[in-house]
């Protein structure tokens, strides 16, 4: 289910998407509407599961069907092996700079946040980590 915290998540991901769309493409507004959707349905998902390792492909999936752009986005965000294209790049590192209620954080205090959450040990904490590092390699693109 979306809580109201995992609403905030997720609008303040679409704002900050939208921001980071704006760099990379300025003056391309319908991009940045674009990438501002993409960060608010980013987490579509765990409205039809409680499982957190499941919720990018259910909302991906869900997205599809409607025939939504970026729906390959959603299914890959926390993917630390997947491709990153700059739309999952955008959306990655919005959601990675954005704690569980909305708060901007940095990269660190996200993942100690995930850690403290979930464990040091869980698939939750060693995929951020391992996507935090790829995503700030990749900052330059």
């Amino acid at each position: 289910m979306i809580t109201k915290d995992r609403l905030q998540h997720m609008l303040a991901v679409a704002r900050k998407a939208q921001a980071l769309a704006e760099k990379i493409r300025p003056g391309d507004k319908e991009y940045a509407q674009d990438m501002f959707l993409l960060g608010l349905l980013h987490d579509l998902g765990y409205e039809f599961t409680n499982d957190p390792m499941q919720h990018a492909t259910i909302g991906a999936n869900i997205l599809k069907r409607a025939r939504y752009k970026y729906w390959k986005a959603v299914a890959q965000h926390g993917d630390e092996k997947a491709t990153l294209s700059d739309e999952l790049l955008i959306l990655n590192k919005a959601d990675m700079g954005t704690g569980p209620k909305g708060e901007t954080l940095t990269v660190q205090k996200r993942l100690a946040d995930i850690k403290k959450r979930y464990g040091e040990h869980s698939p939750a904490y060693q995929k951020a980590k391992a996507l935090i590092q790829k995503i700030t390699s990749a900052s330059g693109k």
